[in-house]
């Protein structure tokens, strides 16, 4: 296999087939999720905060610029990044480019509501089309001037938020929205009596233990919020901490691996991730056990798929949205029907990662069908040693569209890894959060197998 860099566009590369019982070990990126968080909370602290594991994708490259745009200070040195803060939160105007990065734009938007200056804060068109308008209406309610046509990118802001004890974000369209607020609440905290700034979620909340992630991790810096009720979050008053963070490996990478090594019949070894993460897409490891994998956690975390797969015929994803797209990839290459549900956050992604993925499975000749906004069915099963000559003829010499989605690339992957035979039109889309992804699977391609090594 032809090595694919990180900074090239390859059309028209074919994802190499993998053999089964395949034997290696993987160190996960560092959670890009994590690292954002991280970065934003270094960007408010008065000190020196260094990071380490940081992955070196593109959605912390533009929060990097981002960052030193707003007066914060940053050294580099390979995946360990200083950040002396904290930003200019005065008058000065700046203009930020937050290029794909969703997560990042609405971290922006907090650290943009703590300032007096004016932030313009815009992105790739595949950003601009995505809505901030929950954390907008609550921004505009409490003293923000925001210039944002349908409340998406490009959006003009200026400061200051003056939040009273208790504010209202809707979360049921991403939880993004409320970790913004959970960021800067230390610091709106200070002008509430209490000294406790209280964030009350409405709507359905979606994703949930990224708001868990967002509490973690801002323990570490030195601040102690807690869930008061279940629709409620307390954030005391304070600053955040400088000091040295190591991010933990990204557990939705992990997904990818897990599912190959479930699929595969293979032994793994992920050195940097453990049952310690309170990530969400941890809970995609029970997923597999219960099809018979077997997982242990020791240095990190080992995995050995199963000779033959239970059946597991419906899935909940809506704790872990970011892994559901692996599922979708994977089952239909499972030997039994499956309807995999909470799913509707996935219409808001970098594409709609329910119809999109939907729809080329079923220009391959899968049966998908969304029986909601919510929900997908898949009643095709090949057969259970994964082999079924149907299924490479129905891939053989297929492009699949990944629709500038990084996770769509490294999803089909699965697929692909099948045939050898399927073709993805743009596999360089990785960059955003895993660049060197391709190159991990072909560890796996390299790896030996059972039969060298005994199983």
């Amino acid at each position: 296999m032809a090595t694919l860099s990180a900074g090239s566009r390859q059309p028209d590369f074919v994802v190499p087939a993998l053999r089964r019982g395949f034997q290696a070990q993987i160190r996960l990126p560092g959670s890009k999720s994590i690292a954002l968080r991280q970065l934003a909370m270094a960007a408010l602290t008065d000190g020196v905060t260094r990071l380490s594991g940081i992955p070196p994708c593109d959605d912390t490259g533009a929060m990097l610029a981002c960052l030193t745009e707003l007066g914060a200070k940053i050294y580099v040195d390979g995946d360990t990044i200083m950040v002396t803060g904290p930003i200019n939160r005065s008058a000065q105007n700046v203009h930020l480019d937050a290029h794909m990065s969703g997560a990042s734009t609405r971290l922006l938007i907090g650290l943009a509501a703590l300032r007096s200056g004016t932030t313009l804060i815009d992105g790739h068109e595949s950003l601009r089309v995505r809505t901030n308008a929950p954390l907008f209406a609550t921004l505009r309610e409490h003293g923000c001037r925001i210039d944002a046509e349908g409340g998406g990118l490009p959006a003009q802001l200026q400061g200051v938020f003056t939040p009273p004890p208790v504010i209202e974000i809707d979360g049921s369209l991403s939880s993004q929205y409320v970790t913004a607020l959970m960021l800067i609440a230390p610091y709106t905290a200070q002008q509430q009596s209490q000294k406790i700034q209280r964030i009350r979620i409405t709507g359905d909340l979606v994703s949930k233990p990224y708001l868990d992630i967002t509490l973690n991790e801002m323990s570490k810096r030195g601040v102690s919020g807690t869930w008061e009720a279940t629709d409620c979050l307390a954030i005391p008053a304070g600053t955040y901490a400088p000091g040295d963070v190591l991010i933990e490996g990204d557990a939705t990478a992990a997904t990818y691996f897990t599912a190959l090594a479930t699929l595969h019949q293979a032994n793994l070894h992920l050195t940097n991730l453990d049952d310690t993460s309170v990530q969400g897409d941890q809970k995609f490891n029970q997923l597999l056990s219960a099809m018979g994998s077997k997982i242990c956690y020791q240095d990190g975390t080992y995995i050995r798929g199963p000779n033959k797969l239970e059946p597991v015929y419906f899935a909940d994803m809506k704790t872990m949205p970011d892994a559901a797209l692996t599922l979708l990839a994977m089952a239909p290459l499972l030997p039994f029907p499956m309807r995999i549900g909470g799913l509707s956050s996935l219409h808001h992604k970098e594409c709609d990662r329910l119809e999109c993925p939907a729809a080329e499975l079923r220009s391959i000749g899968y049966q998908a069908h969304t029986t909601s906004e919510d929900s997908i069915r898949f009643d095709h099963a090949s057969d259970p040693n994964h082999r079924n000559a149907a299924v490479r003829w129905t891939l053989r010499e297929h492009r699949l569209n990944t629709y500038h989605d990084h996770r769509m690339a490294m999803a089909f992957s699965l697929l692909g890894s099948f045939t050898g035979t399927l073709t993805l039109d743009d596999p360089s889309v990785v960059k955003k959060t895993y660049p060197s992804y391709w190159d991990d699977y072909q560890r796996l391609l390299n790896a030996p197998n059972d039969s060298e090594q005994g199983r």
